[in-house]
């Protein structure tokens, strides 16, 4: 084997490992804080050494970046995915599109949304770039749904679309990133949410401002 060949063979499997490493820890984030998970036990659940761990890994904040780069490569795709479908899809079929997509997305990456969350409002500083990310990703949803201009009763469809996002995507993280913990016990499938945030948003673009 070649020392190209070589390097690539190391390179390829040390990003395995380090792939393993975050889904190991997106699965232990499902059911506790980030602040309460250790990199011992992270390790572990990985079946990896704790040396491995901390070669890849030097720290929880690094821990953090690796698992929102990895977040943000899935909502790319899932942005991706929705403008690629657009073709001949009205403002309802856009808006039921979009509502699906970011509660089952919250629903399957719940833990590290809420880690992200929390480091957000802990760290105005944001030293790893996630508000500049999402705001991005936002972007494009609202652009998606700001095409459908003739169908929003807004005199600003951007404006309107930005708004009516900003405030379902409150309302579906509040509740399923916590939920548990708002004091409110009220509980909705993700059906249930889905429908809800669909019309909702759709109410609010079909009405005159």
């Amino acid at each position: 084997m070649t020392l190209t060949r070589a390097i690539e063979t190391k390179q390829r499997r040390s990003q395995r490992t380090l792939e393993h490493i975050l889904e190991a820890a997106e699965e232990l984030l499902q059911d506790r804080d980030f602040d309460r998970l250790t990199m011992a036990e992270l390790a572990e659940h990985a079946g990896c050494a704790v040396g491995t761990l901390y070669g890849r890994i030097p720290n929880k904040d690094s821990l953090l970046a690796c698992l929102y780069e990895r977040l943000d490569r899935q909502i790319q795709e899932q942005v991706g995915n929705m403008v690629a479908a657009s073709a001949g899809l009205g403002l309802e079929e856009r808006v039921t599109l979009v509502c699906g997509v970011a509660v089952d997305f919250l629903l399957a990456t719940r833990g590290v949304n809420r880690a992200v969350t929390l480091h957000l409002w802990s760290r105005p500083d944001d030293e790893f770039g996630f508000r500049r990310k999402s705001t991005t990703n936002f972007k494009q949803a609202t652009a998606f749904l700001a095409e459908c201009k003739d169908e929003i009763a807004h005199p600003n469809a951007r404006d309107a679309c930005e708004f009516g996002l900003l405030t379902v995507s409150a309302m579906a993280q509040d509740r399923l990133l916590f939920g548990d913990r708002s004091g409110i016990q009220l509980r909705y499938s993700g059906r249930a949410l889905k429908q809800g945030l669909t019309s909702l948003l759709l109410a609010y673009l079909r009405t005159p401002a």
